[in-house]
C-alpha cells in the first residue's frame, strides 16, 4: 500500500503512525519518527520538481544539506531544507550567457538593475511553482496539505504543510519543508541521483511503498566551494552573523574534507567560478572573495564569533540534529584549520613558482 493512502484516509491515521514508530524502532540509524514522517514529505516533493517536471525548462541544481545527506551520505544530521539553485542566465531568459554576464557586471548600475529583475523574475517563477504544486497536492486526496509562498521573500521561500502525524517537541526544527530557491547563483554543472527515504531501509515495511527521486544535483566541486566560501563569508565580513542554525556549515565542511568528497587542490576551476560569482552577485561588506586564490582563505573566525556559533553546534546535539553524536566544534575547527593552512600554503607556493 502506497504511505500516501495512509494519510489520505482518517481512519488509517493510527495505523500509519505504528508504520512511523516501527520505522524508528528499526532503522538501522536510530532516527526518530518525526524525521522519517518529513523525509517522506521531502523525498515526495523532490519527485514532484524533477521526476514529474514542476521545475519547468531552466537548470535547476539540488544542493546543500540535504543533498549531501540524500545523495551522497557523507553528512549524519538530519537537513530539513530543500535548497535550490536555478541557473541564473536561465532565469533571467537570456540565450546568451557569456553576454548576459559582462553586461550584467559592466557595472554598480548595471548589476543592481540586473539583480532586481532577478528578483521579479524569481518571485513570478515561485507564484507558479506554487499554483503547480498545490494543482498536484490536490490529487492526493489529503486535507491541510498545501504549499504557500512566504511572505517578504520575493520568492526565495516556499513552504509545504503537511498534516503531521508524529510530533516534535523540540524548537530546533521546522514543523514545515522549506523550500529555498536562488536566482541569482549556479543551477549547473548537475549529476544525475536517485533517492529514497530513510524509513525505506526497514525491512519490516516491505510491504509499503515510499516515493522515490531521480535528481540533479549540484556537482560536488562546486558543492564544496560554495561550503567554503560561505565559512570564508561569516568568518570575515563586517556584520556578526546570525548564528541561529550556522554551526552546521562548519559540520558539513569537516564531513566533506574528511570524507574527501572533494579536494581543494583538485577543483580550482569550482574555486574560479564560485569566486567569480559572489564576487559579483553576492558581496558582503568585509568579504575579498579574490582573497581565497590568493592563499588567504578565511575559515575560521573571530574567538567572539566562533563561541557564538560553537553554542549553535551544542544546541543542534541537543536537539537531536544528527544521526549519530557528532564530534565536539573544537575538534571539528581544528581539522579545518589544518586543511585551511595547507590550501593556503599551497596556494601560495604555486604562486611563486
Amino acid at each position: 500500500m502506497d504511505i500516501f493512502e495512509f494519510y489520505a484516509d482518517l481512519s488509517k491515521r493510527d495505523e500509519l503512525a505504528s508504520i512511523l514508530t516501527l520505522g524508528a524502532q528499526q532503522h538501522p540509524s536510530g532516527l526518530a519518527d518525526s524525521f522519517l514522517e518529513k523525509d517522506i514529505w521531502v523525498t515526495e516533493i523532490l519527485h514532484l520538481l524533477f521526476d514529474e517536471g514542476l521545475v519547468g525548462k531552466h537548470a535547476v541544481a539540488f544542493k546543500g544539506g540535504t543533498a549531501l545527506s540524500k545523495c551522497w551520505g557523507v553528512i549524519e544530521r538530519f537537513s530539513e531544507d530543500i535548497d535550490l539553485s536555478i541557473h541564473w542566465s536561465d532565469l533571467a531568459g537570456e540565450d546568451d550567457e557569456e553576454e548576459a554576464w559582462v553586461q550584467s557586471t559592466s557595472n554598480a548600475s548595471q548589476n543592481k538593475k540586473f539583480r532586481k529583475l532577478q528578483e521579479n523574475k524569481l518571485e513570478e517563477w515561485s507564484t507558479e511553482l506554487v499554483k503547480c504544486l498545490n494543482n498536484r497536492f490536490a490529487d492526493y486526496g489529503i486535507k491541510d496539505l498545501r504549499a504557500e509562498l512566504e511572505p517578504r521573500t520575493k520568492g526565495e521561500k516556499i513552504n509545504v504543510i503537511f498534516p503531521r502525524v508524529t510530533s516534535n517537541s523540540n524548537a530546533y526544527h521546522l514543523d514545515h519543508i522549506l523550500l529555498e530557491f536562488g536566482g541569482r547563483n549556479r543551477g549547473r554543472p548537475t549529476v544525475t541521483h536517485k533517492t529514497s527515504c530513510y524509513i525505506a531501509g526497514v525491512e519490516a515495511l516491505s510491504a509499503v511503498t515510499f516515493p522515490t527521486a531521480s535528481v540533479q544535483a549540484l556537482e560536488p566541486a562546486y558543492i564544496l566551494w560554495e561550503k567554503l566560501t560561505a565559512l570564508h563569508t561569516f568568518s570575515t565580513q563586517e556584520k556578526d552573523p546570525d548564528t541561529h542554525r550556522l554551526a552546521r556549515h562548519w559540520y558539513d565542511v569537516d564531513c566533506l574534507l574528511q570524507s574527501q568528497f572533494a579536494d581543494p587542490l583538485s577543483t580550482l576551476t569550482a574555486m574560479r567560478d564560485v569566486i567569480k560569482m559572489k564576487k559579483n552577485r553576492w558581496p558582503q561588506k568585509g568579504v575579498d572573495f579574490e582573497d581565497v586564490s590568493q592563499g588567504n582563505l578565511n575559515l575560521v573566525p573571530s574567538i567572539d564569533r566562533l563561541k557564538e556559533i560553537a553554542q549553535d553546534h551544542q544546541a543542534a546535539i541537543n536537539g537531536g540534529m544528527f544521526f549519530s553524536e557528532p564530534d565536539s566544534f573544537d575538534s571539528i575547527v581544528a581539522r579545518i584549520l589544518t586543511v585551511q593552512k595547507a590550501f593556503n600554503l599551497a596556494m601560495v607556493e604555486s604562486a611563486e613558482s
